[in-house]
């Protein structure tokens, strides 16, 4: 995926953001294309994106647990497939884990 096209010959251009280059709003930046050698300024904007999902369990449905295996196995927990919410595996779901 690239970031830019170059606005003289529309080349694709991947801008690297190395030591944060490219990443700060409201500030204008110097780039070359590679293919045409024109420079040519750009600027970031940067979006957030939301996204919703039903967690049943937050209305009164029950948790839906799974294990997280984690390595040694003796730390790892159990997650809710809806909310994420993590507890302590209980003795029985434990032994499970450790099969």
């Amino acid at each position: 995926m690239y970031d830019v096209n170059c606005p003289y010959c529309g080349a694709e251009i991947e801008i690297c953001h190395d030591d944060g280059f490219g990443c700060e709003e409201d500030i204008t930046y110097q780039q070359e294309c590679p293919k045409c050698e024109n420079g040519f300024v750009f600027t970031t904007s940067i979006s957030i994106d939301h996204q919703a999902y039903p967690a049943d369990c937050l209305n009164g449905a029950p948790h839906d647990y799974n294990p997280v295996i984690t390595f040694p196995k003796e730390y790892s927990k159990m997650r809710c497939t809806m909310c994420d919410e993590e507890r302590t595996p209980t003795i029985e779901e434990m032994a499970s884990i450790m099969k």
